[in-house]
């Protein structure tokens, strides 16, 4: 397969999948439904998308397409029938969107637990800042809205951040021979160190610094300010988490 296609078919369940896990941060009976549609068809046009890619190469029975249409399923019923606040059936709906996500990931990843595992933590990165940048702009249609679920979302993004850096270190230590002057593993040094360097200095440092700025904003509420700091954020996270799923794929590296 392109390199480029399974990143991207990769990126688009990941972007699904933590939508789907953090849209119930803040309480659709404080959002309203409206939200809820709205983080939906993010999250559900990433699943098509991811779907379409895979059919490119897979079968519409296979295991993987099977889960995705089950998410596609479910994304279709919370978006038509779900009200402010979530009752029982909408949290089995949302039960099934995460399940059913994650079962594709599982295959996507061939049922390998580290793989797994390091997939779900760039997931929850790039889902947590996309989430906070969307909810960001939702204030705008419900100003009186609590700021405390950007506050959660923001702890929720230290914790992800904190846990990646730290695989990140890990693993670059580990594969310290790609990052060694004049080495031809991977594609040489300089495209290496170039690599490593843009994950680390526009996924995690940019990042981080923006989000302690957008902390502070969210705590002042700002809001306005905030979900401005999130919208960059969320191009340098997605930057940053595409180069470490392109070095991933390419070379191995739980980057």
């Amino acid at each position: 397969m392109n390199d480029v296609m399974i990143v991207s078919e990769h990126f688009l369940m990941s972007l699904a999948f933590s939508m789907s896990i953090f849209s119930i941060i803040a309480s659709s009976r404080m959002t309203g439904a409206g939200f809820i549609k709205l983080a939906t068809s993010v999250s559900g046009g990433c699943g098509l998308l991811a779907l379409a890619l895979h059919l490119r190469y897979g079968l519409w029975q296979s295991p993987q397409s099977l889960s995705i249409i089950t998410y596609l399923v479910s994304s279709v019923l919370a978006y038509a029938f779900h009200r402010d606040g979530k009752g029982p059936v909408m949290w089995f709906v949302w039960l099934v969107q995460v399940l059913s996500m994650t079962s594709a990931m599982w295959v996507f990843h061939n049922a390998h637990s580290e793989n797994f595992f390091w997939a779900v933590s760039s997931a929850g990165l790039v889902g947590i800042v996309t989430y906070a940048m969307v909810l960001g702009h939702w204030y705008l249609v419900v100003p009186k809205l609590s700021e405390k679920p950007l506050v959660i979302a923001t702890v929720i993004l230290w914790v992800i951040m904190l846990v990646k850096v730290s695989w990140t270190g890990l693993e670059t230590f580990e594969n310290a021979n790609y990052f060694e002057s004049g080495t031809m593993k991977g594609a040489g040094y300089s495209f290496n160190i170039l690599m490593l360097s843009m994950r680390v200095a526009w996924g995690y440092l940019v990042v981080g610094v923006m989000s302690w700025f957008a902390w502070r904003l969210i705590r002042m509420r700002s809001i306005q300010s905030a979900t401005g700091m999130l919208y960059a954020m969320t191009f340098f996270v997605l930057v940053g988490e595409l180069m470490a799923q392109f070095m991933f794929f390419k070379y191995g590296m739980l980057m």
